[in-house]
């Protein structure tokens, strides 16, 4: 008897939603470029000593694309938690393929962040913001749907992060 109460009060519980940029933003000055373009060009002309001209330009390529990417804004993205899943824009993440989920609290150098993991073998986390919505009320909608467990962002977030990404 208890346990339909509950699945009743999670069919009836009010979808959340908000809208949030899809990742934070740092401004880079003109130092964070200039470094990137020395580093850049160094191993290029180390991957030219070992002769690998191929490798070079990639390296180079590679440069130039991540420094477009570096100066791109992020958008808008409207998040919608429902009793059919996660909705990000018009992509729909239906419960029946998450794993879990794990809300990484707040810390000095973090806001907090709710991470998904994903059944599929060769999907990657999803880590969503959750500095424009409460934590609490997150936890208390998702625990209808999914088992909680104690996820973290990836080490290449926090690395990518600290690099000013």
């Amino acid at each position: 008897m208890e346990e339909n109460t509950a699945s009743k009060e999670a069919v009836n519980k009010k979808p959340i939603a908000w809208v949030d940029y899809e990742y934070t933003h740092f401004e880079k000055g003109s130092e964070w470029y200039w470094a990137l373009g020395l580093v850049s060009v160094a191993g290029a002309v180390a991957a030219l000593i070992f002769n690998n001209v191929l490798f070079a330009l990639f390296i180079l390529i590679a440069a130039f694309v991540l420094a477009i990417f570096a100066s791109r804004k992020p958008n808008e993205v409207t998040f919608e938690i429902s009793q059919r899943g996660l909705r990000i824009d018009d992509v729909l993440y239906p419960f029946q393929s998450l794993k879990s989920f794990g809300i990484e609290e707040l810390t000095p150098k973090h806001i907090p962040r709710l991470i998904f993991k994903s059944k599929k073998l060769f999907a990657l986390d999803i880590i969503i913001p959750l500095e424009k919505v409460h934590a609490n009320e997150v936890h208390d909608f998702l625990i209808h749907f999914l088992p909680q467990d104690d996820h973290h962002e990836p080490l290449v977030h926090k690395v990518m992060e600290w690099l000013g990404f």
